[in-house]
C-alpha cells in the first residue's frame, strides 16, 4: 500500500476543489479542514431572468380592525406586500367585532337567506378592504373559526341543514363579487369551505367522511351559480396522505368541484415544509386533478410542542424564550426558516401559501407583530421578501444552494437588482456571491437580520470587488436583503 503525504493531499484537495469551482459556475461548498466551517460560494447571473418570483408570501389576516385608530397595523401591512391573505380566525384578532365567519354574519339560521337584511355585511366590509388597501388579495373562509372553548364548543359543528348553509354560503360570494344587498364587485377568486376537519372537536364534531360530504354539496352549489370562483378545501391539519386521498377520491367519485386543494404543516424541518408541495401534487395528478392547484394555507416555523404553546406543560418562562428568544417561534432561526421555504418554494409546485398569522390578539405566540404593535424578525423577513416582489419581481438565475442556505435574485423597474440569502443554522467560514450582469465593482447596500434582542434588520453598506460579494464568516441564522445601486 502506498503511503500518502497529508500535507501533499490536503493542498491536492483544495487544488481541485478551486479547479472544480473554476469549471462549474454553480454554488460550490469548498473543502474545509475537519472541524471547521466550509466557505460558501453562491452565484446569481442579473443577464439571465427566468420568470416571475411567485407570490407565496401569504398570510392569515388583514390589519387588525379591533383599536385600528391605534393599532398602527396597515402602515405594517402595506409594507410587507403580502400576497394572499385568507380570513381565517379573523374573530380573534378583532374581539368583539362580527367579522368573516358564518354565524357572525348571518346570525339566526332560522331567518331567509335569499333577504339581504338578514346578513351583517358591514365589519366584514372594512376589514376586506384594509386587506385590499394594501395591495394583496382575499381568500375568504367559509365557515368558522377554530374553538378552545370549554366545557363546550359552539359553532364549530357540521351544519344541520346542507341547503341553507348552501344558500348562506351562496349570499356570502354574491355580496362581494356582484354587488348583492348594497355590496362590492371585489371578483373574491378563492373561497375555502371550512377549516381543519380532520382534528375533531376545536373544528368538526363529526368524522372526516361527513366533511367530504359537506365539502362536496357546498361546491357544487356554490359553482353552480358561480362558475368563475375558484373553491376548495380541505384545510386539514398537516399533510397526511390518507387523509388527502380520502377526500380527493371522494370529490371524484361525487364530481365535486375541487379548484384548489389546501393543507397546513406546523414544523421545525425546511425539508418537510419544502416536499410537501411535491407530495400532494403527485397525489393530485394520479387521480385526475392536474389543474387544481396547491394551497398550503397555515404554517409557521414550529420547534415546540402543542401542549407548551397552548399551556397544558412547561412554564411562563420557557413559553416566553420560546415566543421570543433566537430559537424560539418568532426569533431569527424562525425569520432564517420562513424566508428560505419562502424561496425554495420557487422550484415547487406550489401556487400559494398564507403564514400563519399577521397578528393575533389574543396569543402573541403566532403573530409577525406582537400585541404592543412591534414587528417580530420574522415580520421583517416577510417584508424583505415582499420588497422583492413589488420591485423586482422578475426572478433572475442563482445556483443551487448547499445545506440550508437558500438564495433569491430579482431584477425590475428602474434597473431594480435585489438579492435575498438566507442561512438556517448553519455555519460558514465565509459566505460568498459570485454575481454577474452587474457591475464587478462597486457597493450594496445590505439588511441583515441576525441573532440578538434587536428586532429590526441592520443596515450596512458593503464594497465589492471583481464580481464576489463577500459577507463574511456565517454562524447560525440569518437573512439579508442587498440591494444594487439603480442604473444611470
Amino acid at each position: 500500500m502506498t503511503e500518502r503525504n497529508p500535507r501533499r493531499t490536503r493542498l491536492f484537495l483544495l487544488i481541485a476543489a478551486a479547479f472544480a469551482l473554476a469549471l462549474e459556475p454553480q454554488t460550490a461548498r469548498l473543502a474545509a479542514e475537519p472541524g471547521r466551517a466550509p466557505e460558501i460560494v453562491l452565484t446569481a447571473d442579473f443577464s439571465q431572468t427566468i420568470g416571475p418570483i411567485k407570490k407565496v408570501n401569504g398570510t392569515n389576516l388583514g390589519p387588525r380592525l379591533s383599536n385600528s385608530r391605534y393599532n398602527g397595523h396597515q402602515a405594517l401591512f402595506n409594507a410587507a406586500h403580502f400576497g394572499l391573505v385568507r380570513l381565517h380566525d379573523a374573530p380573534h384578532d378583532n374581539p368583539g367585532l362580527r367579522v368573516a365567519d358564518t354565524h357572525l354574519v348571518f346570525g339566526n339560521m332560522n331567518s331567509d337567506p335569499s333577504d339581504p337584511a338578514n346578513y351583517y355585511f358591514t365589519s366584514t366590509d372594512d376589514y376586506i378592504q384594509t386587506i385590499l388597501d394594501g395591495g394583496a388579495t382575499v381568500m375568504y373562509r367559509l365557515g368558522t373559526s377554530i374553538e378552545h372553548s370549554a366545557p363546550h364548543t359552539y359553532f364549530v359543528k357540521e351544519p344541520e341543514d346542507y341547503e341553507k348553509t348552501g344558500e348562506i354560503f351562496a349570499g356570502i360570494v354574491r355580496h362581494y363579487n356582484r354587488g348583492w344587498g348594497n355590496g362590492f364587485h371585489h371578483n373574491i377568486e378563492y373561497w375555502e369551505i371550512w377549516n381543519e376537519p380532520n382534528i375533531g372537536p376545536a373544528m368538526w364534531d363529526k368524522d372526516f367522511a361527513a366533511y367530504c360530504r359537506f365539502y362536496a354539496a357546498m361546491a357544487k352549489r356554490l359553482k353552480r351559480e358561480f362558475p368563475e370562483i375558484k373553491v376548495g378545501g380541505p384545510a386539514i391539519a398537516g399533510c397526511d396522505q390518507e387523509t388527502l386521498s380520502q377526500f380527493v377520491d371522494y370529490c371524484r367519485a361525487e364530481n365535486a368541484p375541487l379548484d384548489f386543494c389546501s393543507w397546513h404543516v406546523y414544523t421545525a424541518s425546511l425539508d418537510e415544509i419544502v416536499s410537501s408541495p411535491a407530495e400532494v401534487r403527485r397525489l393530485l395528478d394520479e387521480r385526475g386533478f392536474t389543474e387544481t392547484e396547491l394551497h398550503l394555507d397555515e404554517w409557521h416555523y414550529f420547534n415546540s410542542t402543542w401542549g407548551e404553546v397552548q399551556g397544558q406543560s412547561g412554564d411562563l418562562e420557557s413559553r416566553n424564550a420560546y415566543n421570543n428568544g433566537d430559537a424560539g417561534l418568532n426569533g431569527i432561526d424562525a425569520a432564517a426558516f420562513d424566508a428560505a421555504a419562502l424561496i425554495r418554494w420557487q422550484d415547487t409546485p406550489l401556487d400559494g401559501s398564507c403564514y400563519y398569522c399577521t397578528s393575533m390578539a389574543t396569543d402573541d405566540t403566532w403573530g409577525l407583530i406582537d400585541d404592543f404593535r412591534i414587528p417580530f424578525k420574522t415580520y421583517y423577513a416577510f417584508r424583505m421578501f415582499g420588497e422583492m416582489t413589488a420591485e423586482a419581481p422578475n426572478r433572475i438565475e442563482c445556483g443551487a444552494a448547499p445545506g440550508r442556505f437558500a438564495i433569491l435574485g430579482g431584477a425590475g423597474g428602474g434597473g431594480a437588482k435585489r438579492l435575498m440569502v438566507v442561512s438556517f443554522k448553519e455555519k460558514a467560514a465565509s459566505l460568498k456571491i459570485r454575481v454577474s450582469g452587474v457591475p464587478q465593482s462597486g457597493t450594496v447596500a445590505v439588511e441583515s437580520l441576525d441573532p440578538g434582542k434587536k428586532r429590526e434588520p441592520a443596515v450596512s453598506e458593503l464594497t465589492y470587488t471583481d464580481g464576489v460579494i463577500d459577507l463574511g464568516p456565517i454562524d447560525g441564522s440569518t437573512v439579508k436583503l442587498i440591494r444594487f445601486p439603480a442604473a444611470n
